[in-house]
């Protein structure tokens, strides 16, 4: 079975959807062959990616029947990465009355043979500690937060690790979920006052659990997602730098996916 990683935050703009395109492309040049799997309704991950399948991830996940997740895997044309697609009605499992809607991805995914040609599952889950989220980890094998160095970005790593803590607290939820770490994304290259007192905040807040390196603010970034194309077929200096800062990151990742 491959790894499966929630990749989550609870502020949105953090650039949580770059983490999991810049972690699929860091996966897919090692080799590896990668899922994305696309639970936010804003579908950000789908447009870049650029194609999908039949199916998207809400009618896996409202169907709700068993086995059926791997179908709605499609190619994309970015080597070794497949997309679930995701879809503005996901926004419908959150207010329907569903039965065991937090359960729904882990029930689709229950026998789904297509799965195992993955090495890694990235969920890319909405900025937001509802059902969709609970999906994700409920199944995943561990998690990891995206923040920016915000006031804001704290209070929400704090509450997306509170919700962690409590799928982990009960045996019927996940108590193998691993929190992987804390990914800090948008660093500006010259730090202002108000990022360099974030950053010592995250430090002595959670100092063992931050993952390096930490992702700087590029321009190349919006290139890349424009393009429709990963950030390693990009030349540019900023796009080469954060290439070999995703490559770095998933090195320290692997550890935990071991």
């Amino acid at each position: 079975m491959p790894h499966k990683e929630a990749i989550g935050s609870r502020k949105g703009g953090v650039g949580k959807t770059t983490v999991v395109l810049g972690r699929a492309d860091a996966l897919a040049q090692e080799g590896r062959k990668v899922l994305v799997i696309d639970l936010d309704p804003q579908s950000d991950a789908t447009t870049v990616l650029g194609r999908r399948g039949e199916y998207t991830v809400f009618d896996v996940l409202y169907a709700g029947d068993a086995g059926t997740l791997g179908a709605a895997a499609a190619p994309t044309d970015w080597k070794n990465v497949d997309l679930i697609a995701g879809s503005p009605d996901l926004a419908r499992i959150e207010s329907e009355s569903l039965l065991t809607p937090e359960l729904r991805l882990k029930t689709s995914a229950w026998g789904s043979a297509q799965l195992d040609a993955y090495d890694n599952v990235l969920i890319d889950t909405p900025p937001a500690l509802g059902r969709l989220t609970l999906n994700a980890l409920l199944w995943a094998d561990s998690t990891i937060v995206v923040t920016d160095p915000t006031a804001f970005g704290l209070t929400g790593v704090g509450q997306y690790l509170e919700t962690v803590a409590k799928v982990r607290a009960l045996p019927h939820l996940n108590p193998s979920l691993r929190f992987a770490g804390i990914v800090v994304n948008r660093v500006t290259p010259r730090l202002t006052s108000e990022h360099r007192y974030r950053l010592e905040e995250l430090e002595a807040t959670y100092g063992e659990v931050l993952l390096r390196p930490f992702l700087p603010e590029r321009t190349s970034i919006q290139d890349a997602e424009s393009r429709r194309r990963p950030l390693s077929s990009l030349t540019t200096p900023g796009a080469l730098v954060l290439t070999e800062r995703f490559a770095a990151l998933s090195e320290a990742l692997h550890g935990v996916a071991a």
